[in-house]
């Protein structure tokens, strides 16, 4: 009896006493207060009338990663308390924008909801490619580098069979860049 009391103690007192894994917290939002001068000055200049704002923090990439070539794949999703990137979610005439900065308040990307179709050689990409019988996804993206009048446009789309869905990525002309499987 004494042996399972001391038994449960040690496991009660072992489960408890961790240190908490700051990389699997779910990501909390960040208050106005706590982003820098150099990140909303420029998103209050370049937006002064939007609705919904939200701040999160976004983590430092390895330089080595694919974060610069693929700067359209790497979207507002991932979260940290302790921002190199920051990201502000709003919206502007009625469409939901993500919009990326670093902490210095360059913009990175610019992701906005697509709510019309997709244009149309994106669409007759995919109807010629092996996902054409695959369901698309309600959400879809157009991703812009730098500002909303850039003529560098990306457009995601997600597509499922069934358990299996991947997120495409295409340029405007139909071209697929990325093919992501997700997981």
């Amino acid at each position: 009896m004494i042996a399972t009391c001391v038994l449960i103690a040690f496991f009660a007192i072992n489960s408890f006493g961790q240190a908490p894994d700051k990389t699997a917290k779910a990501p909390t939002k960040l208050d106005k207060k706590q982003i820098p001068k150099e990140v909303s000055e420029p998103y209050y200049k370049e937006y002064p009338i939007s609705t919904y704002e939200n701040w999160y923090g976004y983590p430092t990439y390895n330089i080595q990663s694919d974060w610069f070539d693929n700067w359209y794949e790497n979207g507002p999703y991932i979260r940290t308390e302790f921002p190199e990137y920051y990201i502000v979610e709003f919206n502007k005439d009625n469409t939901p924008v993500k919009a990326i900065y670093t902490k210095s308040g360059t913009k990175i990307a610019i992701h906005k909801t697509l709510k019309s179709d997709l244009p149309n050689a994106i669409s007759v990409a995919i109807s010629k490619s092996e996902y054409k019988t695959w369901k698309l996804g309600k959400d879809k993206e157009e991703i812009l580098k730098d500002t909303d009048k850039d003529q560098l446009k990306i457009y995601k789309v997600d597509v499922e069979k069934g358990k299996e869905k991947h997120t495409l990525f295409y340029q405007i002309d139909g071209k697929l860049l990325k093919d992501k499987k997700v997981a």
